[in-house]
């Protein structure tokens, strides 16, 4: 996908495919890249619902996680695209720092013997069954989309692998070590795995807590990654349908989410939800971005072949 933008230019898919097919096609893309938005955020927002309520308020309805949640969302979407990217770069690194003191604390609960036996449900099942797992690189959809925002096509580039260098290098640590500490086949179900870990750090007398702090981090950066989200999808209907105020779409995208979070009745159903759309809509995420430029380079250079004859 970066390869392609040697060809296709600061570009996001919206903007090519308005180019291969005009209109017509261009509003069936962003719907679309809005599905895909909307079915993922719609389940990371249940998820991060049930879990704040497990772990922060259990006392509460999941009603009125979800009202806060979406009016904490609403707020942060509002702010606008700079202002969230200004938010982000800010925090980014705390988080990073927070991961990194988290790790080297846990070293002392890792053991080698936790991580054997390596395959140990098959290769068939982790290889083929675990693509869908994939899907927490399905993100590169959302950079892809952020491609206009940038000055320059070496910014995109530097930008895209770096973003899939550091999520891949967190992921790879948190499963390694999540991996180290507690055995097979324990490893093989997991719920919130980064909140257990957090609750394992203890430093002396006074400092017990540890995953007060990564409650806090947990919800600064799903906040923000769920406001960022809101606003792409506001942008991509805006941009689809020529909207003069695109923002004032947010309140409904943001019932749309609420919405479709509210579909699972149970946490057993929405991990089941989860699983199919990971299975289904997420593989359009990983070839949207690479088969609509194709398609516009091929395209474009019919359509140069013809203007020189």
């Amino acid at each position: 996908s970066l390869f392609l933008y040697r060809f296709t230019g600061k570009k996001s898919i919206i903007q090519l495919s308005e180019s291969i097919g005009g209109i017509p096609l261009k509003i069936i893309v962003s719907l679309i890249v809005a599905a895909i938005f909307t079915a993922s955020l719609g389940t990371e927002a249940r998820v991060f619902a049930e879990s704040v309520k497990l772990v922060l308020l259990p006392k509460s309805k999941i009603e009125y996680v979800m009202l806060l949640f979406g009016l904490t969302v609403a707020i942060g979407s509002l702010s606008g695209f700079f202002a969230l990217s200004t938010v982000n770069a800010i925090f980014f690194p705390f988080c990073l720092f927070f991961l990194g003191i988290m790790s080297a604390a846990l070293i002392r609960n890792c053991d080698i013997n936790n991580i054997f036996p390596i395959f140990g449900t098959g290769i068939k099942r982790i290889f083929v069954n675990g693509l869908s797992d994939m899907s927490c690189f399905s993100d590169i959809l959302a950079l892809n989309i952020l491609v206009p925002y940038c000055s320059d096509i070496q910014m995109v580039k530097k930008g895209g692998r770096r973003a899939i260098a550091i999520a891949g290098s967190v992921i790879t640590l948190l499963c390694l070590i999540y991996g180290l500490i507690y055995p097979y086949p324990y490893t093989s179900e997991f719920l919130l795995t980064t909140y257990q870990l957090s609750r394992m750090v203890h430093a002396g007398e006074y400092f017990q807590r540890f995953e007060a702090l990564f409650e806090f981090v947990w919800s600064i950066t799903q906040l923000l990654y769920s406001s960022m989200y809101v606003y792409l999808i506001c942008d991509v209907l805006g941009s689809a349908f020529k909207l003069r105020d695109a923002k004032a779409t947010i309140p409904c995208i943001i019932a749309i989410v609420c919405f479709t979070a509210a579909i699972p009745q149970s946490v057993a159903e929405l991990l089941e939800t989860s699983r199919k759309i990971k299975r289904f809509i997420f593989p359009a995420a990983y070839l949207l971005p690479i088969v609509i430029p194709v398609i516009y380079i091929i395209v474009r250079r019919r359509r140069g072949e013809k203007q020189n004859s």
